[in-house]
């Protein structure tokens, strides 16, 4: 069985919106691996507290991490974004786990935004799944789906739709529930990812700046070397690079 950690960055609303696009992010993992995954990630944090500052006991929040405040945690700005690079590298290494994201452009989408990016993300993850040969041990499929407190999760009205258009019943296991992502390294993880492929297509002051411009980089070399990327501009969707 294959878990999935779902965040999102921007909101869903077209009129007076702030934001021009969506994005899903996700971490796939198999629960053979989960142990080991989340063991990476907690050497992670302590590498974070010892290099940069980052106290293992603040919430990787990417907004704030990487907001406009100097001194965050008792970490420089600077330090921060040292720590949210090292933390990007580390997903990169741990090939236990798979990043995928979707970007749905919410002026060229006629869809409903939320659904149309999670059946993008989960029929990317479903094809993901069946394609893989099957962990070492174990060959069942399945799939459970943890999201931010539930704000993420896909509505059960249109969940239903969802199960309709693709092959889903087979694999989804019950229906996606929420975490409070400040107990989940995992959906930290996914936030840092969906906030900086956001700052990628719609940057803030900030970062236009050379040290950001890397971290931005590393993100996007991460998912060109490894990850699933979707991006939705049209009715339909288009698998592609942001």
């Amino acid at each position: 069985m294959h878990l999935l950690y779902v965040d999102e960055s921007g909101d869903t609303g077209r009129a007076g919106s702030q934001t021009r696009t969506f994005t899903l992010s996700g971490l796939l993992v198999h629960h053979a691996d989960w142990h080991e995954a989340q063991s990476a990630i907690a050497r992670m944090r302590q590498r974070l507290a010892k290099q940069y500052g980052f106290p293992l006991q603040a919430e990787i929040h990417a907004s704030e991490m990487l907001g406009r405040s100097e001194t965050l945690h008792g970490a420089q700005r600077y330090q921060r974004v040292q720590a949210a690079l090292h933390a990007v590298e580390m997903i990169r290494r741990e090939k236990r786990l798979t990043p995928l994201r979707v970007v749905a452009t919410k002026g060229e989408l006629r869809q409903d935004i939320p659904q149309a990016a999670w059946l993008a993300l989960l029929k990317a993850t479903s094809r993901h799944i069946t394609a893989s040969e099957g962990h070492r041990f174990c060959s069942a499929h399945g799939l459970a789906i943890v999201c931010d407190d539930h704000r993420t999760a896909p509505s059960a009205g249109w969940l239903s739709q969802i199960r309709a258009q693709m092959e889903l019943g087979s694999l989804l296991i019950d229906e996606p529930f929420g975490r409070d992502s400040r107990q989940s390294p995992m959906l930290q993880l996914c936030d840092l990812l969906a906030y900086l492929t956001k700052q990628t297509l719609e940057p803030n002051g900030y970062f236009g700046q050379a040290e950001t411009k890397n971290m931005l980089k590393r993100c996007e070399g991460l998912f060109e070397e490894r990850g699933v990327s979707i991006l939705l501009k049209e009715e339909g969707g288009a698998d592609a690079p942001p």
